[in-house]
Formats: structure tokens, sequence, C-alpha cells
């Protein structure tokens, strides 16, 4: 698709597209990375990148490597993965990678499911029948994939039961969901019984987690959380997982958010209808994608990437230095995880384009080009880390300035509504229209969250939100 470069950009689809164009630079050094970026515009090269590294690296599970923190703690590949972006952005493009490249683990598990959906069918003929005899025994299959409808129980069940025998020593199997609507994963998992918060928190380190619970059908016990995840959704989505009001809770930084760049009116390129050709024919940019993912999926072993992690090191040192000269915690902050995702998503193409000396030697000799792909992908996601959350860091930090939080009452849910369907600018003029109210009824809406500071005055009649979240 043609870039539209005659628009005026804002700067973050300003950086995107540079982004893109070193993406576009790199793709004669990397297999996978020109078919995953095939029919994308420039500018969407980004969002390509980090998804496309996800599957892959799931793929690459039963890999680990040594990391400057604690270096005698072997990490994993992992990676918390959103895609925001409009409706009709493009978005779609994650859902044919996930069924290209995850192809491997979806078919695993699909035996594995109609297995467990047989002893069901079988236990309820059993329990039908008067429970004669001995009922059916419950496989224990490998189950990696999940919808966003699934239990806590099925799903942590499942995740210790992924195990294999790597190297004569068993390994924990990544867990991997996608969804294609950010809004409906939230939705699905906001039952208290189904929310799934506290596993994606501890997810990106593999952190350790447990339950002990007095059902009897629940397991008591403790379990590292091997699981990555990625879904698509838009900004609206994005601010109920993060917002100035829970951005403390780390999940932020362990987040990495690329946003999908506007259309500015562009058409995509017109595609003939063949019917000749079978539905479910892959291209030749899927064919290639696929013999990787086969490829990858038997990768196993430590990972000796040493060169690769001097790299991530200093590039956060020179981040914390410019931290230190803005006297900025925010920055600070933003830039600590970073280096993971440095790793995590520039080893799967690095893999691959040193596939035959791994394979002759298990040994893969970084060099300046694999640096400069690391370097890109900390560029971007450093970037895109202030894009998203920077403002409610800043406010997160100001805040722990002062004594006391202001008091606040409560706001109600039509109060919350009417405050965040606003455009970000407002005047009295457009409470009125967009809210429906009269000119007394907007002018105390906007003096009350004037004087609980959710909008400053940023000139006559004319106010701003500051995006907290109301409370």
């Amino acid at each position: 698709m043609q870039d539209n470069t005659t628009k005026d950009l804002s700067p973050m689809e300003e950086s995107l597209l540079i982004a893109g164009q070193e993406i576009e630079k790199l793709m004669d050094y990397y297999p996978c990375l020109r078919e995953l970026c095939c029919k994308l515009r420039t500018d969407a090269y980004p969002a390509a990148l980090f998804v496309g590294a996800a599957f892959l690296g799931t793929l690459m599970t039963r890999c680990s490597y040594s990391f400057y923190h604690r270096p005698e703690e072997l990490r994993r590949l992992n990676y918390c993965i959103f895609i925001i972006g409009d409706p009709g952005s493009g978005k779609s493009f994650a859902e044919r990678l996930y069924k290209v490249i995850a192809d491997p683990i979806i078919r695993q598990t699909k035996v594995s499911t109609n297995a467990i959906n047989r002893y069901k069918r079988k236990y309820k003929q059993w329990k039908d029948g008067g429970c004669k005899g001995d009922g059916p025994v419950k496989p224990k299959m490998l189950v990696r994939t999940h919808p966003s409808r699934t239990s806590n129980r099925v799903f942590i069940e499942d995740m210790m039961n992924a195990i294999d025998i790597v190297d004569g020593e068993e390994m924990h199997l990544h867990m991997l969901s996608f969804d294609s609507e950010l809004d409906n994963a939230i939705n699905m998992q906001g039952e208290a019984w189904n929310n799934k918060t506290f596993l994606e928190l501890k997810a990106f380190h593999n952190e350790e987690d447990g339950q002990f619970y007095t059902d009897v059908d629940s397991l008591l016990c403790n379990f590292n959380v091997y699981w990555n995840y990625v879904y698509t959704g838009t900004s609206l989505a994005l601010r109920h997982k993060v917002n100035a009001s829970n951005v403390g809770n780390g999940l932020s930084t362990r987040l990495a958010c690329i946003p999908m760049p506007k259309s500015h009116f562009q058409m995509i390129e017109y595609e003939e209808y063949d019917p000749e050709k079978p539905l479910d024919e892959l291209t030749d940019e899927e064919k290639t994608l696929r013999m990787w993912a086969e490829r990858l999926d038997k990768v196993h072993g430590e990972l000796p990437i040493r060169d690769l992690v001097k790299c991530t090191w200093q590039w956060t040192a020179n981040r914390m230095e410019d931290a230190k000269e803005d006297d900025s915690e925010a920055d600070e902050t933003m830039c600590k995880r970073v280096a993971y995702y440095g790793i995590n998503v520039s080893m799967p193409f690095i893999m691959m384009r040193h596939w035959e000396e791994w394979n002759e030697h298990h040994t893969i000799t970084i060099d300046e080009t694999d640096e400069r792909l690391c370097r890109l992908v900390m560029n971007i996601q450093y970037m895109c880390q202030r894009h998203f959350f920077g403002r409610y860091w800043d406010k997160y930090y100001e805040q722990l300035e002062q004594p006391f939080a202001p008091i606040r009452k409560r706001h109600t849910k039509l109060m919350k509504n009417r405050y965040w369907v606003l455009p970000e600018q407002f005047s009295v003029d457009t409470v009125m229209i967009i809210c429906g109210v009269k000119v007394r009824n907007a002018e105390k809406m906007i003096e009350r969250w004037h004087n609980e500071h959710y909008i400053e005055r940023i000139g006559f009649g004319l106010y701003r939100k500051i995006h907290l979240e109301l409370t």
C-alpha cells in the first residue's frame, strides 16, 4: 500500500513512519520481516513486528537466556502485546498472523480439546446411566491456547499441565491468548471468578502466584505464570486497562502498546476476487511464515546472546542519563523494562538469521545488524510507552509530591459517562449539546470537574481534560 506523505503528520505518526522505514531497511537481513509486513502501510510495520515476534517467540518457549538483572536466573521469552487503533484501522492483520504463525500450537490444542470433549460426553453418559462401574478417566492433555471466555480454574490447570521435557529437565510451556477485541477480552474477564488481571501482571516476569480455595474442584497450589497474550483494540478499551488511577500497578511498563496509524482517507489497494483459488490456500508469504513457525517450534536450549544483553544494558543506561538530566522520574520508570522487549522481540528474527550457525554449533554471533534491530525495538517500545502512558506517570509522580490528594465526591455513572464522551477540549456549549443538558447544569458540571482537578482552563470559556479516572 502507498503511504500518504502529503498529510501533516502528528509527532507519533511521524515516529511510526520513521520506525517503519527502518524496519524496511532490515527486511533483506531477517527472514519473515517482509512477510509479516506484507500489504501493510509502512507506518504499520512496528505493529506487525511486535505481533509477529510474540507468536514466533511463543513457539520458542523452550528457550531461555541470562539477563543483566540477576544474571544467575534464566529468563524466558515473554510478550504482553496490545495493538491499539481506531475501528477499521487494519488491526485485523494480527488475527491473520495468529492463525498462520501459531498454527503448531493451535493444532496441538485442537487435538487436546477434542479428547477432552469426548471425555465430557462419556462422563455425562456415565452419570445419566446411574454411575454404574468405573467412570471415564479425564485425560491429561496439552492445551495452550485459550479464548477470553476461560475460567481461571481451567486456565491455571492447563498452565500447570503444560510441561515438556527439555534437555532432560521439566519445563513449563507458555500459554498463548489472542483476541481481536480488547473490549471483549476485558468484558469476558470482568467477572470476579474470571478476572485475569493478576495473571497479566505476573506473566511478564513469570512470577509466582497461587490459589487456595475451599471448593473441591480447585487445586491448592503455587505456580509460576507462563502466559503470552496479544490483543487488539481501541484507545478507549486501553483506558479501561491502564489509566491515571491504576498506572502504579505496573501493568503499563509490562505492556507493549503499539498504535496503528490513521488512514488519512486513503483506500487500500483493490484486489480482484479469484473464484478458482481455494479459500484456505496460503499465499507465498504465509507459506514462508508457516515454514519458519514449524522450525522455531522445535528450538530449545539457552540462548548465547551476551553481546545482545550488553547492548540493552547500554541503551537503558543512556536513557537513564537522559531521565536524570531531565529530572524525570516518569521517564526513569518507563525505560526500566524496555530492555526485555529489546531481546524478546528481536530474538526470533536473530535466530532465523543465524539459523545455520545455531544448528551446526549452537552459537549465535551477534553483530552490529542484530544490535541495530534490538535498539530499534527498544526505541519503538519506549516512544509508545511515553505516547500512551507518559501523562499518567507524570501525574503519578506529581501527586506523590503532594502530602494529601484533593478530596473528591464520588461521581454517578451518568456523570462519568458524560465526562468520557466529551472531546479533549470543550466549552459550556459543547457540554450542553453532547450531554443534552441546560446551560446551568453544564456550568455546574464544569465547575465541579475543575474544582476536583479533572479538567483545566486553557482559555476564556475553554477547558481541557486532564484524564484522571473519575471516582
